[in-house]
């Protein structure tokens, strides 16, 4: 039987008395409740696929979560599990479904650490690899600015450190270029030029950088200087100009600058950047004979680029004599000869184990004068686990990028020769 002494003898919530501390209390619980985030438990349900609720490794992690979420939704340790189970996501493909994942991890991260935590930066790093694979253009480059903004917060904006990842974004203002059919398109270009430039300023300042950062850093440079030379148009511009180059704050230039003046000038500044890549490997004792004879591959490349065919057929044979005389011949002639390159060479180099980016490929003839004609079978080369992008207006991206392309034509017997139904793979997003 029930005490009704002691039942009617408690004290009721009417008959409490509403202190100050008591009444904050209350209404303190009743935010929480009203304005809290979608808990760690509700985020893996709404994530997990049917297959990944009795899979390994996805399983793990979503049990995890749940286990954590009985401590608070933002228990620190939660982040870094968010965190794998974003990249186990980005294995599979779920890229969508990844963000999720990296975003949460990463507000965690500041709710923790603080807004500037550099611990953040994996994690947006991830973000940006999954956005370039669902071709987020803005996205990434907002996510780029965010990344940027950490580093800065966490060295300064002149500390050498920041060489890398400025070029880094130098070069994805390139690819976000050819994606930019606005009237502001220009300033993807100035942007990359001001962001490269101030990475080869700082680097060159640094008495402890490597002379491969540098050669890396000159190489992005020349790039630079070619896009700007094919474009198309006059315009007054500078990188401060649109949205997109919001990404280069601190670095770009603000004052506005005339793209004929830029474009004037890309031939001799990519030419003396090449020449100063042949001067850093040559003195560098540590340079392996391919970076060598490389460095000197890619001087006549920019020749060739600019319809300097004499001057670059002069310097290719200079290269090949130096091949021949080589203790590696066929090897080095494979890797540089044996098949056209698309020009400049940098342009088709891609991180080998990338897991984001977009690339096409095509077949074609490519002349012994390195220029291509009969373009067919354009179609997205895809990535293990990517899905593809099915975008209408990506067989004419690479068909852009195609035309009036040069390449280094194929070399046999010493000689350029023509080449019949070469596949080509183009990163159109690095």
């Amino acid at each position: 039987m029930i005490n009704n002494k002691l039942t009617s003898s408690a004290p009721t919530l009417a008959t409490l008395p509403l202190t100050a501390a008591l009444f904050a209390g209350l209404l303190l619980g009743l935010l929480l409740i009203t304005v809290s985030p979608k808990t760690m438990g509700e985020l893996a349900s709404s994530n997990t696929p049917t297959s990944a609720k009795t899979s390994t490794p996805l399983a793990s992690y979503y049990s995890t979560l749940q286990t954590y979420e009985t401590e608070g939704p933002y228990h620190q340790n939660s982040s870094e599990v968010l965190y794998s189970l974003g990249l186990e996501l980005q294995k599979g493909g779920q890229h969508g479904k990844a963000l999720k994942a990296l975003r949460r991890a990463m507000h965690i991260n500041r709710v923790n650490g603080g807004l500037n935590s550099f611990s953040q930066a994996p994690m947006l790093r991830s973000i940006i690899n999954s956005q370039k694979s669902m071709v987020r253009i803005e996205p990434i480059t907002n996510s780029y600015n965010q990344l940027l903004r950490l580093h800065t917060a966490t060295y300064g904006k002149h500390d050498p450190r920041l060489a890398p990842l400025l070029n880094e974004l130098g070069v994805w203002h390139l690819d976000a270029y050819q994606f930019d059919e606005s009237d502001t398109r220009i300033d993807h270009l100035t942007s990359a030029y001001s962001l490269i430039m101030s990475a080869l300023q700082l680097s060159e300042a640094n008495p402890s950088s490597s002379t491969r950062e540098q050669i890396e850093l000159l190489r992005s440079a020349a790039l630079v200087n070619f896009h700007v030379s094919r474009h198309q148009g006059d315009q007054w511009a500078s990188s401060t100009d649109s949205h997109y180059s919001l990404s280069a704050d601190g670095f770009a230039t603000t004052n506005p600058q005339r793209t004929g003046i830029l474009s004037g000038a890309s031939f001799r500044r990519g030419l003396v950047c090449h020449q100063r890549i042949i001067e850093l490997t040559a003195a560098n004792p540590g340079a392996s004979q391919e970076e060598k004879i490389r460095a000197q591959t890619e001087l006549a490349d920019w020749y060739l680029l600019f319809n300097h065919r004499t001057k670059a057929m002069i310097q290719y044979q200079q290269v090949l004599t130096k091949i021949a005389a080589s203790d590696q011949p066929d090897a080095l002639h494979k890797q540089l000869f044996a098949t056209p390159r698309l020009l400049p060479a940098v342009r088709m180099e891609q991180q080998q184990s990338a897991i984001s980016g977009l690339f096409m490929t095509a077949k074609l003839d490519i002349s012994d004068k390195g220029w291509g004609s009969k373009v067919d079978n354009i179609e997205e080369a895809l990535l293990p686990g990517q899905s593809p992008v099915k975008r209408k207006n990506l067989r004419y991206k690479m068909l852009d990028a195609i035309k009036g392309a040069r390449f280094r034509p194929q070399f046999v017997d010493n000689k350029p020769a023509d080449v019949s139904n070469v596949t080509l793979t183009l990163p159109l997003i690095h």
